[in-house]
């Protein structure tokens, strides 16, 4: 005799449980709701990450630049390098960083979402020393390769053992930036890179000028205010990561460390760090020498730009 309908034998068959049944209300909403609109939801704070970090770029150039040509093209040596940490760390690695947590949630694996947090940032701290030990190494090299010297180099070397010291502040940033987004939170990191700028815009000419009770610094003080706001974003990100309110928190407790979870960030960051690479290296091949000279036929120059006391006589004649 046939089984009714609706059984297996005389067992009846229970129905088929929805593939994201037990996870979290964010995560669901990731995976449930309407492709455009989660998009253009996840995209737009993106945007204003990338159009603040290129005004803040701008805006330090200029700072820079009115102490003088040697300054503005030593810190025009250093830029490419710079370019190249924050890339690979907030696109290369970042990328891989931010897929593997979002593989995890919607997998189900919240456990292994937060050990990925760990293994994130320790992948990050290895590249940051890898950073600082090759720029405070292989700096000084490296820019007379590209045509610096005499104050230029002066001005480079400067700026860059700075800035690579803490190359590490600028690996967490990023990497707590992209956790944040691989479970979702798009906003918390954008929030910190607009409010981090326009504090930023601020510390860095008070540090290179020395307003009030701050030192006068001058190009150093440049590399000081990017450090201190990555260092100050990231102790932010990683508050944020300690709450309960987020899909993956920042802990150490109970986490043991997997082969298997650093393979799964560096199956997708390695390549992207390699082709950031590889884009820089043929970017950079392919520009012009960084030798700033000022030719012998050139007219005159009509006006003076520099009024900064640190700016050297020829910059002031220029």
């Amino acid at each position: 005799m046939a089984a009714p309908a609706g059984t297996l034998g005389t067992l009846p068959m229970a129905p088929a449980a929805p593939a994201t049944e037990g996870l979290a209300a964010g995560t669901r909403a990731l995976l449930e709701a309407p492709i455009p609109g989660t998009l253009l939801r996840l995209a737009a704070p993106n945007v204003v990450v990338i159009t603040v970090q290129a005004a803040i770029n701008v805006l330090e150039a200029v700072y820079v630049g009115w102490l003088g040509r040697d300054a503005l093209a030593g810190i025009a040596l250093v830029f490419p390098l710079v370019m190249l940490m924050q890339t690979m760390s907030a696109g290369g690695m970042g990328v891989g960083i931010a897929s593997a947590i979002a593989r995890a949630l919607g997998g189900g694996r919240r456990r292994d979402a937060d050990g990925l947090v760990l293994h994130g940032l320790l992948i990050a701290l290895a590249f940051a020393a890898a950073f600082t030990v090759g720029m405070l190494w292989g700096g000084p090299r490296l820019y007379r390769a590209m045509g610096g010297t005499d104050g230029v180099l002066a001005a480079a070397l400067t700026y860059s053992n700075v800035v690579f010291a803490g190359a590490g502040a600028v690996w967490l940033f990023n990497t707590l930036g992209s956790v944040l987004r691989g479970a979702g939170n798009m906003r918390l990191p954008a929030v910190v890179v607009v409010v981090g700028g326009a504090f930023l815009v601020v510390l860095s000419p008070a540090l290179i000028w020395g307003w009030g009770p701050l030192p006068r610094l001058g190009i150093a003080g440049a590399g000081v205010a990017v450090v201190t706001y990555y260092a100050a974003g990231s102790l932010v990100l990683a508050a944020a990561l300690r709450s309960r309110r987020n899909l993956v928190r920042l802990s150490v407790r109970g986490v043991r460390l997997r082969v298997a979870l650093f393979r799964d960030i560096l199956r997708v960051g390695l390549p992207g760090a390699l082709n950031t690479v590889q884009t820089w290296s043929s970017r950079v091949s392919s520009a012009p020498s960084a030798r700033w000279r000022w030719p012998a036929t050139a007219p005159a120059p009509v006006s003076n730009i520099c009024r900064s006391p640190s700016c050297s006589d020829s910059a002031r004649r220029w």
